[in-house]
């Protein structure tokens, strides 16, 4: 066994552009996550995530390997966005990739023995694996939120465009970081962040690094994400606001997680949290790997609210179509506690409709509605179909009372 960092691509990115200034990927927003088509070995069209906060390829589905006889030269540790965890994967090499719009090209992939992320839970679509870093090495990489596309620069041809802001970012191991002043509790503190692709969320913070913040005073225990251990589980709060030297984004739904220091201390750089996709998204960003600058253009208002769940509970899409929807986690103090529903309850209605109607997403979006809107859910719970309402609430407020949620338990005719 050897370890993570043993793989130094010999490759550039620019074998992507053949020969080409640029190109084009088009790329299709689920849940906060992008995802790429990828031609996989010649043979399987397979759904990627793009994930600038990943260093290296990675493949879930270790059956697709197995039904095209894919072997193997290498067994590595890896460890994943929550750094605390690692565990055994293969490496294959050279292997035949192409996105659309590009040539067929050849990189090496880890694959993991085990698909211990089931990512298509929580987004509701399938997911097979996860495009880093190291996949676009050598390149500059443009992230269009508007047009749902993803354009890649030979660097010895790009052009910085004058109505971008630049910004100087490091790059460590092929991902990109950059400091921001942030600030809590009316303190100001520059922290250093992973600018992540490969998160859901809009900002996340490592509670006990070295700095002077203390967590928000109303928080809820929420789940932050998945991480090779399972659940990354944590706080979630609102934080004053994020600067991005003359860009400020207000009132920021933040994430809190603790980190054991002696992992932290072993990371190739040191870094007080991660920038996710929600305040992404709000930019055209380009990614100029070489000369370690980050190019930005405002495609919608930052002191716009930010989107998140207000009714404490957990969605998990399982089933063959991914449109049976269980709940996975119900979260203290919050309307779905409230209203009696419990881990393992089946969503079989939401108002009038089958649930099996509804996307992830579509339920997702209703649970992110505005507050005091009324969610009415038909459950099944051990053979017996239970009828419950609630209303949705700001949980970084406390309530002051929990009226507005009942439940009816109705027997299955």
């Amino acid at each position: 066994m050897v370890s993570f960092n043993f793989m130094k691509a010999q490759y550039s990115g620019l074998d992507l552009l053949n020969h080409e200034p640029k190109k084009e990927i088009p790329f299709k927003y689920v849940n906060g996550f992008i995802i790429i088509k990828v031609f996989y070995s010649n043979f399987f069209e397979l759904n990627f995530l793009f994930d600038t906060g990943a260093s290296h390829n990675i493949l879930f589905k270790k059956n697709v390997n197995d039904i095209l006889g894919i072997g193997y030269t290498d067994t590595i540790l890896i460890g994943g966005a929550d750094i605390q965890e690692k565990m055994k994967a293969l490496v294959s090499r050279n292997i035949p990739m192409q996105l659309k719009n590009t040539n067929v090209i050849l990189r090496d992939i880890i694959v993991l023995e085990e698909d211990f992320l089931e990512l298509e839970k929580i987004l509701g679509t399938r997911i097979d694996g996860i495009l880093g870093g190291d996949f676009f090495k050598g390149l500059v990489i443009g992230i269009d939120h508007r047009k749902d596309k993803i354009t890649i620069y030979n660097p010895n041809k790009f052009k910085p465009n004058p109505k971008f802001s630049v910004h100087d970012i490091d790059i460590h191991n092929y991902k990109p970081y950059i400091k921001a002043p942030t600030e809590i509790g009316g303190k100001i503190d520059t922290l250093n962040y992973l600018i992540d692709t490969g998160a859901s969320l809009a900002l996340l913070v490592h509670s006990n690094r070295d700095n002077e913040f203390e967590m928000p005073e109303n928080v809820i225990i929420g789940n932050l994400g998945k991480g090779l251990g399972g659940d990354i589980s944590g706080y979630i709060g609102m934080i004053d606001g994020l600067n991005i030297d003359q860009y400020r984004l207000p009132n920021i739904i933040t994430s809190f997680q603790e980190i054991d220091s002696s992992f932290l201390d072993s990371d190739q750089i040191i870094r007080d949290g991660i920038i996710g996709n929600v305040i992404l998204s709000r930019f055209h960003i380009i990614i100029d790997y070489m000369r370690e600058k980050l190019y930005l253009k405002q495609i919608s208002k930052l002191d716009e609210e930010f989107d998140y769940d207000k009714s404490g509970m957990l969605i998990y899409a399982l089933g063959e179509k991914l449109n049976q929807y269980y709940i996975k986690t119900i979260y203290p103090d919050t309307p779905a506690e409230e209203a009696g529903l419990l881990p393992g309850d089946k969503i079989v209605k939401i108002g009038f409709w089958p649930a099996k109607y509804y996307s992830l997403s579509g339920i997702l979006n209703k649970l992110q509605g505005k507050e005091g809107k009324k969610i009415k859910l038909t459950i099944l719970r051990n053979g017996e179909k239970i009828k419950t309402q609630f209303r949705l609430r700001n949980l970084f407020k406390k309530a002051s009372n929990k009226k507005g949620a009942s439940t009816k338990v109705e027997t299955p005719k």
